[in-house]
């Protein structure tokens, strides 16, 4: 309300002006009193749209100054706020340059260490290897072919110790043997002899082949469950004639076939002698069959001679029992068996070589002369 009362004391301001100037002036004629009027109301008029126009442009002029001086504050803020960005960045860029550069002479010098380190180990396995070719180009071709001699023999000694693969190590002797030949030389005798023994006993052992016992057994197994079985009924007992003077006959030839059969015949009858399987029952025996040449085969396996004769005893006492002795198939089971309970599952007593021992100790007095 004091606003619109102050903008209504400045509009009103000219127009109070202008009437003090009109009162001072002397007053007009009767003939210009026409015109005079016309004048002071023109004046009135303008000065009335001069202070409509003051009064209605006014606020507005106020709210463009207040908008521009806010417009302005905003662009000085965001002036120094762009100012602030630009030297907050230029620190950070200097900061991570700084730090990239520090990493860099790091790396560098960490790679610098390594080709150093790189290159002086090389040099050293250069050196160790020229090193080695000259000792072994200066060496004389025996050397060679003792080193070869040396490998063949301790690769015989571990066939037989750990692959007890006989013929192998034999061979391995036999190619020593050729090798040390072709040396001829007299100090070698004692080498060649050591050979000459392992030789003679290796072939003097005789090792069974598990591999084919175990082949066996498992075909066995197969057979088990397609081999006839026991099939028999129990015989019907003769009935008892009526005890009447009509039937005297039948009932005296009751008694005395009763009476010899008493005589000729004392063992009293077994459930086997006379039994009737069922299907459950049938394969029951057949599994059974299987698990006791099955334990046959482990037994072969771990190379225990009792486990494997016991398991066989059972296999063949359970075939004679409950299976049909006159069918083919049964006779050639039994038969394979009889040979399979034949057959030695013990394990070899194998003597260490002796050859790569008095070939180490050559080489150790060869060594020894050199020196």
């Amino acid at each position: 309300m004091s606003d619109t009362l102050e903008r209504a004391t400045e509009v009103e301001a000219p127009l109070q002006q202008l009437k003090q100037k009109i009162d001072a002036e002397p007053a007009p004629r009767s003939g210009s009193s026409v015109a005079g009027g016309l004048s002071l109301l023109l004046v009135i008029t303008l000065g009335g749209g001069v202070a409509a126009a003051g009064y209605w442009l006014w606020p507005q002029w106020q709210s463009l100054q207040q908008q521009s001086s806010v417009l302005a504050q905003n662009q000085q803020r965001l002036s120094e706020q762009s100012q602030q960005l630009q030297d907050s960045s230029k620190q950070l860029q200097q900061q991570l340059t700084a730090e990239q550069q520090q990493l860099l002479s790091q790396l560098q010098q960490n790679l610098a260490q390594q080709q150093q380190q790189l290159t002086a180990q090389t040099q050293t396995q250069i050196q160790a290897v020229r090193q080695l070719v000259q000792e072994r180009d200066s060496a004389p071709p025996q050397h060679w072919i003792l080193a070869e001699v040396d490998y063949l023999l301790k690769l015989a000694a571990q066939k037989v110790w750990l692959e007890q693969d006989i013929s192998t190590a034999l061979a391995l002797l036999h190619s020593a043997d050729e090798k040390l030949a072709v040396l001829d030389d007299a100090s070698l005798l004692l080498v060649r002899h050591a050979i000459a023994a392992d030789q003679q006993q290796l072939q003097t052992v005789r090792i069974t082949d598990f591999s084919k016992v175990h082949v066996q057994l498992q075909q066995l197994r197969q057979q088990a469950m397609q081999l006839p079985l026991k099939l028999q009924t129990a015989a019907k007992p003769v009935l008892a004639p009526d005890a009447t003077l009509q039937n005297w006959r039948a009932t005296l030839a009751y008694h005395w076939q009763n009476t010899w059969q008493g005589l000729l015949n004392p063992r009293a009858a077994m459930p086997e002698d006379y039994f009737d399987l069922t299907t459950e029952q049938q394969l029951m025996l057949r599994i059974a069959l299987q698990q006791h040449l099955q334990l046959a085969q482990l037994a072969v396996m771990q190379q225990q001679p009792a486990v494997y004769v016991a398991a066989l005893q059972q296999s063949s006492d359970q075939l004679q029992r409950y299976f049909n002795a006159a069918d083919q198939a049964v006779q050639q089971f039994s038969s394979t068996l009889t040979q399979l309970a034949a057959v030695d599952v013990t394990p070899p007593a194998l003597s260490a070589l002796t050859s790569p021992a008095q070939l180490q100790q050559y080489q150790r007095q060869l060594a020894g002369d050199g020196l």
